[in-house]
């Protein structure tokens, strides 16, 4: 494909961007002939103001937004959607001519990807974490029925004012290795390098039935393999990621993305 003035363009910003959705989406262009790129960028703190300015200034069609800018993003948006508003979070912003909306696709990922793999109705779950993928997360388990949640941080001060805002159940995070229920779920960017550690030791593995992590680090992460060699049932990184992704193409051009194409990509990004 020829990139030229007319061609549209997406972006990501992240603290620490991975190439996960820029594989994605712009294979899926690809794939369907369509005349967009897309590009990750790295962007700190401090730089998200004029960030946000760019998109406009820019044409920018759409913008992932992850760790750590999906709380404090917001305050410069022009509008947000209501499920984004419910889950205090924006992964995502459109541009409408001008106009940027935030919207949340880490929660229909969220839910998607646990839908198929685990049923949380009347069951328990144990968070670790408690930014913007850790609201939403917990907002898809609540739609899903789940009956008590367990949250952690290593910033106590902010785990438990989300505590508090979701009721929800705070432990101590030197003590999360003692926890048990029935699914462990790392929303933490812990595991996203080869130098990290497990966020949580193999051995307390046992005390959970399944395992899911929002993490994408090759196939799977060190927390993964783990679940997998105790035979637990497991969600990778790359489920949730691919979900709320499909969410995000919908809303940056209105196409739907047909399965088989969907399911080349992810083959030809793990081959």
């Amino acid at each position: 494909m020829q990139i030229t003035k007319d061609t549209r363009c997406c972006i990501s910003i992240a603290e620490r961007p991975g190439n996960f959705g820029s594989m994605l989406f712009n294979n899926c262009f690809k794939a369907l002939s369509m005349d967009y790129i897309y590009k990750p960028f790295r962007l700190l703190a401090g730089d998200l103001p004029i960030a946000i300015q760019a998109i406009k200034a820019l044409g920018i069609i759409g913008c992932g937004v992850s760790m750590p800018h999906k709380i404090e993003v917001i305050k410069y948006l022009d509008e947000v959607d209501e499920v984004a508003k419910k889950i205090g979070a924006v992964n995502t912003i459109v541009n409408q001519g001008g106009i940027l909306k935030g919207y949340n696709t880490d929660y229909s990922g969220a839910f998607a990807s646990l839908s198929q793999i685990f049923d949380v109705r009347g069951k328990k779950a144990f968070i670790l974490g408690c930014g913007g993928a850790a609201r939403a997360i917990v907002t898809a388990l609540k739609s899903a029925g789940i009956d008590e949640i367990i949250i952690t941080s290593r910033d106590e001060k902010r785990c438990l004012i989300v505590a508090k805002e979701f009721e929800l159940q705070y432990n101590p995070y030197a003590q999360k290795e003692r926890v048990r229920a029935n699914i462990l779920i790392n929303a933490t960017p812990v595991g996203m390098f080869k130098e990290d550690e497990s966020i949580i030791g193999k051995s307390s593995l046992v005390n959970f039935e399944g395992v899911m992590d929002v993490v994408i680090s090759g196939d799977e992460t060190d927390l993964i393999k783990q679940a997998r060699s105790l035979g637990l049932k497991f969600i990778p990184g790359y489920k949730m990621a691919t979900y709320q992704a499909l969410a995000q193409f919908k809303l940056y051009t209105g196409v739907d993305v047909p399965q088989e194409i969907i399911e080349n990509v992810i083959n030809l990004y793990f081959k």
